[in-house]
């Protein structure tokens, strides 16, 4: 009789939607990463530029959640870096959530496809609120008692 090996689990698929917060700001970036990932959504978190740049390159993120001014390099700076890597902007939308109101910034963000947003004019829910449309994601209505 032939012993029969108990077959191995495969891994659990995390099929959840990625959202890369590329913002140096531990309390706003702790803030949005809270908010989305009690909505369902994955998220990794990078405080500087550079670490933003090699996370998209690597996690191939459904959104990047992007501040402008970091460190390493700014989130324009990587935003011209992944154009300069031919990087295909429409597989990956773009959020720009900055405290910079400078046309320039807005002109250049908006040049690579990206949503601009000035912070003190958002709050989170409403910024979640536009993530999830550009994901394509129903949010779940709150449950009432």
């Amino acid at each position: 009789m032939a012993i029969q090996a108990n077959p191995v689990p495969a891994a659990p698929v995390d099929d959840r939607k990625v959202v890369l917060v590329a913002e140096d700001d531990p309390f706003i970036s702790r803030m949005y990463q809270i908010k989305l990932e009690s909505a369902g959504l994955r998220v990794i978190v990078k405080a500087n530029g550079r670490d933003a740049y090699e996370a998209v390159k690597l996690n191939a993120p459904s959104l990047l959640l992007l501040d402008i001014n970091m460190p390493e390099l700014t989130g324009l700076e990587l935003l011209s870096a992944l154009a300069g890597d031919n990087f295909d902007f429409s597989t990956m939308p773009v959020m720009v959530l900055t405290n910079s109101s400078n046309p320039e910034d807005r002109k250049t963000a908006q040049s690579y496809g990206a949503d601009y947003l000035v912070k003190a004019d958002y709050t989170p829910r409403e910024v979640l609120d536009m993530i999830q449309t550009k994901l394509g994601i129903n949010p779940v209505a709150p449950k009432t008692a």
